[in-house]
């Protein structure tokens, strides 16, 4: 856990043995190929403000990274980005700089993740509640 109680996976140490998607009481976790650089950091459906009022970096589905990325590489589904997979060799970074919250990311061959420019920087106090 880090400082503000929230989980870490230590990419060394995971053997994709699937415990960290079972045992989540939010669901958040996914075990995914490293292939998939482009990543929704979010599973928050609700709509846009109500989101972003539940969870500062929720997806507000305002569509930016749909519209700025390859055509149906990012789609809107049920208020929240949705990465066609099939697509997967079209992605980039792109696609994540003009996230308003930085639901939208893109993680490094060496696990570092990486934000668009238009993100917000959040710091928290305390952690989320889990339930």
């Amino acid at each position: 856990m880090d400082t503000h109680g929230l989980p870490i996976v230590d990419s060394a140490k995971c053997t994709a043995c699937e415990d960290c998607v079972e045992v989540c009481p939010k669901g958040l976790f996914s075990i995914q190929p490293i292939t998939h650089r482009l990543w929704v950091a979010c599973k928050n459906q609700m709509d846009g403000d109500l989101a972003e009022a539940d969870c500062e970096v929720a997806c507000t589905n305002c569509e930016r990274c749909a519209k700025d990325s390859p055509e149906g590489l990012i789609t809107i589904q049920n208020n929240l980005a949705v990465i066609n997979y099939e697509k997967n060799g079209l992605a980039s970074p792109i696609a994540t700089q003009r996230c308003p919250t930085g639901a939208i990311v893109w993680l490094d061959a060496d696990g570092s993740v990486h934000k668009g420019i238009k993100a917000k920087h959040i710091v928290r106090e305390e952690a989320l509640p889990v339930s």
